[in-house]
Order: C-alpha cells, then sequence, then structure tokens
C-alpha cells in the first residue's frame, strides 16, 4: 500500500452540520412563521430548481434568496434570513478527529464538499478551518459538484498528489464510491470512533 499523504475530508455531516440541507431550511423557514404545507411546497420547489448552481457557485446568496423567497410573504430582511442561516451550523464529534490528525503535522489536508459560497466562507472562517486546512475544495470554487469525478481529479491535480496517497472521509455513500472509482481510498463516516479505526487501518497516524 503506499503511504497515505493526503487526506480530503467533507465537512456537512462529518466536521459540522450541513450547512442548508432539509432541517436547516425548515427551521429557519419556521422560524419566519412560514410553516404551512403551501408555503414550504413553494419553497422547496423553488429550492431544487436552483440548489446545484447555487451550490456550484454560479448564484450568489443574495441571488439564490431572490429565486427562493421572492413572490412569498415577507416580514423580514435578507440580511435577518442569512443570519439565521448560519446559525445553524454546529461542529460535530468529527471535528475532533481532524484536530488529532491535523496536530500529528503529517498530512496535508484540505476539504473537498459541496457548499455554496457565502455558507462555505462563513463556515471557515467561524469555525477557524484554516488551522487545520491547507486548502478548500468546495464545489462554489471549482463549479464542479460531487459525486462528479471531475471535482475529485481536480482536487488530485491541483494538489499535485496521486490518488493511491490519497483519502477521501464523507458521510454520503454515493460521494464515496465516486471517489474510490477515481481510486481514492474512500471512507464512509459513521462515528469518530469508526473513522479512527478507518484510517488505522490505512496506517494514518492520529
Amino acid at each position: 500500500m503506499n503511504k497515505i499523504t493526503t487526506i480530503f475530508w467533507d465537512l456537512g455531516g462529518v466536521v459540522l452540520t450541513n450547512a442548508w440541507d432539509r432541517d436547516q431550511r425548515v427551521q429557519v423557514l419556521s422560524e419566519f412563521n412560514i410553516t404551512t404545507s403551501e408555503e414550504l411546497n413553494e419553497f422547496g420547489d423553488r429550492h431544487r430548481e436552483v440548489a446545484a448552481p447555487f451550490e456550484s457557485g454560479k448564484f450568489s446568496l443574495q441571488e439564490y434568496l431572490n429565486l427562493t423567497l421572492f413572490g412569498m410573504p415577507q416580514i423580514f430582511t435578507h440580511d435577518q434570513f442569512k443570519e439565521k442561516m448560519f446559525e445553524q451550523s454546529k461542529p460535530l464529534p468529527g471535528l475532533e478527529v481532524l484536530k488529532e490528525v491535523a496536530g500529528s503535522g503529517k498530512y496535508f489536508l484540505a476539504s473537498l464538499n459541496n457548499e455554496s459560497k457565502e455558507l462555505n466562507e462563513h463556515r471557515i472562517k467561524h469555525f477557524e478551518l484554516p488551522n487545520y486546512f491547507e486548502a478548500f475544495f468546495s464545489s462554489c470554487y471549482l463549479n464542479i459538484m460531487k459525486p462528479n469525478p471531475e471535482i475529485y481529479r481536480a482536487a488530485l491535480n491541483i494538489s499535485h498528489r496521486k490518488a493511491e496517497e490519497c483519502v477521501f472521509i464523507d458521510d454520503r455513500s454515493q460521494n464515496v464510491e465516486a471517489a474510490r472509482h477515481c481510486g481514492i481510498h474512500a471512507i464512509h463516516y459513521l462515528d469518530p470512533d469508526q473513522l479512527r479505526a478507518e484510517l488505522g487501518k490505512l496506517n494514518v497516524s492520529i
């Protein structure tokens, strides 16, 4: 087995809670009294139409909100809504594993995640992720989303790493399988202890 030099980490579901998944959307909408089935369905339909370009960096957060909230009853400002969106991000136990691996100083660590630009940058700053990651291969910067194989190849090319010396960690099996098809060692994250064990099998020091 090639020595592992590089570990790519998903953020939402591993290191942090998801930034703007269904649970977060429902929570924020409820805080602004957007709760009826008709309202939720309308927002859901609008979200589905723009979610991919939003996370691929083609729409700003302001544009996303214009497209999803436009025409719905509003008694709040876009800035108030954005603030509640940002508040949904919380640390998960996987963050402690990341800190342990980063503390060894032996690996090139980078995020490899699907995220819209403003939410991504809020999370990077708020949780001080540059303390652990040397690069951020996010969909909003690369304009490609997992599980498209091109995002994994882009991360390898930009970091000048070979697939066999890399590990990718994600909580979604589809993304894990896509990484494996690119020749990258991949771990389907379940919990911190399982992650430590899987990294140990790859001789990753913690």
